[in-house]
């Protein structure tokens, strides 16, 4: 699973407040990879997905969060992804 973290750079406190939760819940999922999306850098594809919120939260390619969530709905929705990821649907017909 990759979480990204859009960055407005070192000096942005929400960042780092971002970062430093998504670290923590990654703590309990060994299977998470964290990435820090710079803004300068990562400019058009943030575009893109219209998100320009300092802090915003990725999970695999899509926006889950546009502001600062709580340690326990980042690590609850993380727990539900990753419940999906490794129980897919039954898709046999009966």
């Amino acid at each position: 699973m990759l979480i990204e973290v859009v960055s407005a750079g070192p000096g942005c406190s929400i960042c780092q407040k971002a970062i430093k939760l998504v670290k923590q819940v990654a703590e309990e999922f060994p299977q998470i990879v964290i990435q820090e999306l710079h803004v300068v850098d990562q400019f058009e594809r943030l575009q893109e997905l219209n998100l320009f919120s300092a802090g915003a939260i990725l999970i695999n390619g899509k926006a889950e969060f546009v502001t600062l969530p709580t340690f326990t709905k980042l690590r609850e929705r993380v727990a539900e992804l990753l419940r999906h990821e490794n129980h897919p649907q039954d898709q046999r017909s009966h």
